[in-house]
């Protein structure tokens, strides 16, 4: 049996080859067209957001334009720089954005939650203004304990929420605590579009940024003039009407994922209480729909991967620890990373789908203490 990482869930053919027919007859197939406009109105409703979520053609440049939106609602132009309180244990896409947005990381550490340590994190210089925690495979941090910190310290917070749609803490939405968030909506995600993303702002200002910002910046179409140096990144047609189909399932989606995470959590419970592995901590408070499985291996994760491989189940080595990628190696500032330098070489993602039959899970599971079996 083969398993793969990810299996994106997918509308049926047949649910958009109408409308999808409608859209190359008339042209309208892109540039803020009709099913995009109702795709942000059908999300707002489902976030139950005050503002419009703004939709992007993928979660990259949507998380990209929220930073870019936010440092001109601070004055600062696209060559001024400041430093960005942002995890190392996350997807280098994060890392990414703020670089290419002329900001410098600082290299926080997370904590058995996998998310951004709030207990270690230390602003400690007048040049940190924002703070960029990511919901790591769709858990998050304290979000009231966040909103202290940064009141506190008139930090901007944006949420790298890529891997968190459906995440919920104490009940409620992640924006609904004030901050922005940026959910990505690729394929391989909780929710898809096939490609795309959303952003979700609490600011008049900065959602009207956005608008121009995915649109080349432009402020008025007559001439093209622009304002800010936006780039194109309008959703597609055929993006929103699969976001629009799986949206109508989201329900389903979210219980599927629920129940199957729950076979895991008693699963790899019982191994964690024979000390062989962990699992990621995740406060009762939040609601996770777990982008894939992440465990915490008592040893390198090389020969666990190999191992699970061999037996046709893919799994990844996901995130990881950016400050020792090549281009980040040495650049940037870096606190306490004592917890990201433990597990780097011993986490690994298991495939965690939507529509995953119980002969995969038990497949996967009968793998896993395979191997503990051979060590033993």
């Amino acid at each position: 049996m083969q398993i793969n990482i990810v299996k994106p869930f997918m509308p049926a053919i047949t649910e958009v080859v109408e409308d999808f027919a409608r859209c190359l007859e008339s042209g309208l197939v892109t540039n803020n067209s009709p099913h995009v406009r109702l795709f942000e109105e059908k999300l707002q409703a489902f976030f139950g957001c005050a503002l419009r979520p703004s939709l992007h053609c993928n979660g990259q440049l949507a998380l990209f334009h929220l930073i870019q939106a936010w440092k001109q609602k601070l004055g600062c132009g696209p060559h001024d720089s400041f430093e960005v309180l942002v995890p190392s244990f996350t997807f280098s896409g994060t890392i990414n954005a703020l670089v290419t947005n002329n900001l410098r990381p600082v290299f926080c550490d997370v904590d058995e939650g996998l998310v951004l340590d709030l207990a270690k994190l230390s602003v400690d210089s007048p040049e940190v203004r924002m703070i960029l925690p990511v919901g790591a495979y769709g858990n998050l941090v304290d979000l009231e304990r966040l909103g202290t910190l940064a009141k506190a310290h008139d930090l901007v917070v944006i949420l790298d929420n890529a891997p968190a749609f459906g995440s919920r803490f104490k009940g409620r939405h992640p924006h609904a605590y004030g901050f922005s968030e940026m959910i990505s909506f690729h394929a391989t995600k909780v929710f898809n579009s096939m490609e795309g993303g959303a952003n979700i702002v609490n600011d008049a200002e900065v959602a009207e940024h956005l608008l121009r910002l995915r649109d080349f910046g432009q402020y008025e179409k007559a001439r093209g003039d622009v304002d800010m140096p936006g780039l194109n990144s309008k959703m597609t047609e055929i993006c929103a009407l699969v976001g629009l189909r799986n949206l109508e399932k989201v329900d389903f989606i979210l219980r599927s994922r629920a129940r199957n995470a729950a076979r895991y959590l008693q699963f790899f419970g019982d191994l964690e209480q024979r000390g062989w592995l962990r699992q990621m901590k995740v406060n009762a408070e939040v609601s996770c729909p777990y982008l894939y499985f992440p465990v915490i291996l008592e040893e390198d994760a090389t020969d666990f991967v190999a191992h699970m491989q061999s037996r046709g189940v893919a799994v990844r080595r996901y995130y990881t620890a950016n400050h020792d990628l090549k281009f980040y190696r040495g650049k940037y500032r870096r606190q306490n990373l004592g917890f990201t330098e433990a597990i780097k070489d011993r986490i690994v993602a298991l495939p965690l789908h939507t529509v995953m039959s119980d002969e995969e899970i038990n497949h996967l599971m009968g793998a896993v203490e395979a191997y503990y079996d051979e060590r033993r």
